[in-house]
């Protein structure tokens, strides 16, 4: 399946929170089970956001991967996220 069709997926580390993103980073879907409905407002939206930003990450550092394949021009992956911004990403989602 072409990179551009996939579409990355991240949850809380409990499970009661699922986001799917697209390669190109539009939010597919947004999974809560019944758990989820007991968080704060403000907690469950910070982890649909840090889901999402797992997510999104993991869709561009597969496209960067790709494109460092392809040995497109240095300045093209200029400002792209890294593995590390992906790493920071996940720890976060980790500490949830």
């Amino acid at each position: 399946m072409p990179l551009s069709e996939r579409s990355f997926t991240a949850s809380t580390p409990d499970g009661s929170v699922f986001v799917r993103v697209a390669a190109r980073g539009h939010i597919l879907g947004v999974q809560l089970e019944p758990a989820a409905t007991r968080r704060a407002g403000h907690e469950l939206a910070e982890a649909i956001m840090a889901c999402a930003d797992v997510a999104y990450l993991e869709g561009q550092v597969a496209v960067r991967t790709e494109w460092e394949r392809a040995r497109v021009s240095p300045d093209a992956l200029e400002g792209m996220p890294t593995a590390d911004d992906l790493a920071l990403a996940r720890e976060r989602l980790r500490r949830l």
